[in-house]
C-alpha cells in the first residue's frame, strides 16, 4: 500500500488494506516520513517503511532540487523494500509519497492499481496511470480531466464503521457540523463561528473539528463571540465521535476533498468552500459536481464571508425539500462496494 501526506490518501488505502488482510494477504505500507502515514500505521500495527520524500517543488529553485534528490532516494529505497518483501501488487491512492513507490514498482515489473479520490487527478497518479492494471475513480468527472486514461468509476473505500452507522442516522434540527479536513481549516475556523452570530442561525448548534493546531485559537474566537453555549470546538474527531456527528447533523460545512464521499454516504447536504490552492483546482471541481447534483452550495473562499456562509446554511436548514433532493442525488452517486471492487482488481493484477 502507498499514498499519503494527508488522511484523504491514507484512510482509503487502509480500508483496502483491511479487506486484503482479512482475505489472507500480508500488508506493508510504504510512505513518507514527513506525512501522517507513519503514525497512523504504527497505531494500527501495520508494517510501515518510510522514506524522505516530500512534494516536488519547482526545479528552478534550490528547494526544488533538494526535493527531487529526496524523491530519487525514496524511489531507490522503495525498490529495495519491494524486492525484499516480495510484493505481488501495489495499491496507490496518490499524493507525493506515492510517486516514488509506484515508480519503483514499475521498474520491478510489479503490477499496480491506482485510485484517484478527486475529480482532477494528482500529478503522481496521472504520471503512472496509463501503465496501471486499473485506474479507479470516485468522481464522475475524472475521465474529463484524464481523457487518455481508462477510468473505472468504483466509488471510494470508506471505513466500514461509517457505512454501518448510516442506519443509526437521526438528524437533529439545526445541528450543523463543520470539518476542515484531517488538519482542519484556519479559514473556516475563523469564518464559520461568526456566521452563527447572525439572526438566521441564532438558535442553531454547531460542532467544529478545528484541527489540533487551530484548536486554541478557534475556541477563543467562539468564547469571545459569546456563543460557547451552542458551539462546540474539538481539535479532532475520532471515529466514534465522527460517526455520532454525521448521524446527528442536518447540514455540513467543509472543504471539498475526497471527504465528500463520506457526506454522500450519510446523505448530508453541504456548504462547500474549496481550498483555493488545491492542485489543479481539484477541490473546486469536486464541489461543482455536487452542486450539479443539487447536493451542495458552493462558496469560493473570496466570497465565503460569515454572512454568505450563514445564508447558505440557513437555506439548507429551512428547506426540507432541498434536503430530500440532495439525499436522493447523493444516494445515486454513492457506490457502496468500492473496497471490494478494488480488492478484486488487486487480486487479478497479482495473478
Amino acid at each position: 500500500m502507498t499514498g499519503g501526506g494527508t488522511g484523504g490518501h491514507i484512510y482509503p488505502a487502509l480500508e483496502v488494506a483491511r479487506k486484503a488482510s482479512e482475505s489472507g494477504a500480508e500488508i506493508a505500507y510504504l510512505g513518507s516520513l514527513r506525512g501522517q502515514e507513519c503514525r497512523i500505521c504504527r497505531d494500527r500495527g501495520i508494517d510501515f517503511h518510510g522514506f524522505p520524500s516530500e512534494p516536488l517543488y519547482s526545479l528552478r529553485t534550490p528547494r526544488g532540487w533538494r526535493s527531487m534528490a529526496k524523491l530519487l532516494k525514496a524511489r531507490s529505497l522503495a525498490k529495495s523494500v519491494l524486492a525484499h518483501i516480495g510484493a505481488n501488487v501495489v495499491f496507490s491512492t496518490g499524493g507525493y509519497a506515492a510517486g516514488p513507490v509506484v515508480s519503483a514498482a514499475r521498474a520491478l515489473k510489479i503490477p499496480y492499481v491506482i485510485h484517484e479520490g478527486n475529480s482532477v487527478p494528482g500529478r503522481s497518479n496521472l504520471l503512472y496511470a496509463r501503465q496501471a492494471h486499473a485506474f479507479t475513480t470516485l468522481f464522475r468527472s475524472t475521465e474529463r480531466y484524464a481523457p487518455d486514461v481508462d477510468c473505472k468509476r468504483v466509488g471510494h473505500p470508506i471505513r466500514g464503521e461509517l457505512r454501518e452507522a448510516v442506519g443509526r442516522r437521526s438528524p437533529e434540527t439545526d445541528f450543523v457540523l463543520c470539518v476542515g479536513g484531517s488538519q482542519g481549516s484556519e479559514y473556516l475556523n475563523g469564518s464559520v463561528p461568526r456566521a452563527f452570530t447572525g439572526a438566521g442561525l441564532s438558535q442553531a448548534r454547531l460542532l467544529i473539528s478545528s484541527g489540533p493546531a487551530n484548536f486554541e485559537t478557534t475556541k477563543r474566537i467562539v468564547e469571545e463571540l459569546g456563543i460557547a453555549d451552542r458551539v462546540t470546538v474539538r481539535p479532532y474527531l475520532d471515529t466514534s465521535e465522527m460517526l455520532d456527528a454525521y448521524c446527528r447533523a442536518t447540514v455540513v460545512i467543509g472543504r471539498s476533498g475526497s471527504t465528500l464521499a463520506e457526506f454522500a454516504v450519510f446523505g448530508l447536504p453541504s456548504v462547500l468552500v474549496p481550498l483555493p490552492t488545491s492542485a489543479g483546482g481539484h477541490q473546486l471541481h469536486n464541489a461543482e459536481e455536487f452542486v450539479e447534483m443539487k447536493a451542495a452550495t458552493l462558496l469560493e473562499q473570496a466570497d465565503a464571508t460569515p454572512a454568505a456562509i450563514g445564508e447558505a446554511v440557513g437555506d439548507w436548514l429551512a428547506q426540507e425539500g432541498m434536503r430530500e433532493v440532495a439525499r436522493a442525488s447523493l444516494a445515486d452517486w454513492d457506490l457502496p462496494n468500492a473496497t471490494e471492487t478494488i480488492f478484486t482488481l488487486l487480486t487479478e493484477a497479482a495473478k
